[in-house]
């Protein structure tokens, strides 16, 4: 599988990383997808460090004002290169049974087309349960089919739920399955991503949007949009 991380901002990610490789699973192309060139999410050193244990391709998005977490997951999609995407928060860490449950699935002969996702991810500070739609794990074929994520959700909150429910569209099931932890940050570490200043305010308009959307049932996202516009580089 190829992993896409989106990680503006985000100290957690080396925690992250470290912890996906000690799952022992096989990994193909881990891709970073960073709005920060001046204060990365992984210095340079790390990123060689890290190079050791895995292939890391750490791509900075280019002229963007803002981060939008559609536009990084589907600019990192450009890079796949596995048949397998595993879509994963740069401060999460998810359960090794999470693979091990959906893997059994695919390799069963009257495996239906289906998206996993965890179904709780604990808060490291207090241990509070919540969803966590942000993570899927899927096949290339499907994420391409519903042209990726859509960038029409600006700040925080609803792009991975929209992303779900297209797949649902498509006839891609949504499971739940194994757990995660999520590594606890406060509001202000969303807020500043989008240069917003109410995580409220930014999900109750993308509430909308998603509510517009999908009373139409609109099936395709931005991909072929921002894999041929966004300007971004290698690190």
């Amino acid at each position: 599988m190829d992993i896409i991380i989106p990680a503006t901002n985000k100290p957690e990610l080396e925690k992250t990383l470290l912890h996906l490789t000690s799952l022992g699973e096989r990994i193909g192309n881990v891709i970073v997808v960073d709005f920060d060139k001046e204060t990365p999410s992984l210095p340079e050193h790390k990123i060689e460090m890290l190079r050791k244990l895995v292939d890391i391709k750490y791509i900075f998005v280019n002229g963007l004002e803002y981060f939008n977490k559609s536009i990084a997951i589907n600019v990192g999609f450009d890079f796949v290169s596995s048949e397998y995407i595993l879509l994963c928060d740069a401060d999460v860490l998810l359960d090794k049974s999470f693979f091990t449950i959906s893997k059994c699935y695919w390799q069963a002969l009257d495996a239906k087309p289906a998206v996993f996702s965890p179904q709780y991810v604990v808060e490291s500070d207090n241990g509070q349960m919540r969803k966590g739609p942000g993570i899927c794990f899927l096949k290339y074929e499907h994420f391409k089919a519903i042209e990726g994520y859509s960038a029409d959700f600006t700040g925080w909150g609803m792009e991975d739920v929209d992303f779900l429910q297209r797949l649902e569209y498509v006839g891609v099931e949504k499971k739940l399955i194994s757990h995660a932890i999520h590594l606890s940050h406060s509001d202000d570490a969303r807020t500043r991503n989008y240069h917003s200043k109410s995580v409220q305010e930014m999900r109750l308009k993308n509430r909308a949007l998603y509510k517009i959307k999908h009373e139409k049932k609109q099936i395709y996202g931005s991909l072929r949009h921002d894999i041929s516009c966004i300007s971004r580089e290698e690190a």
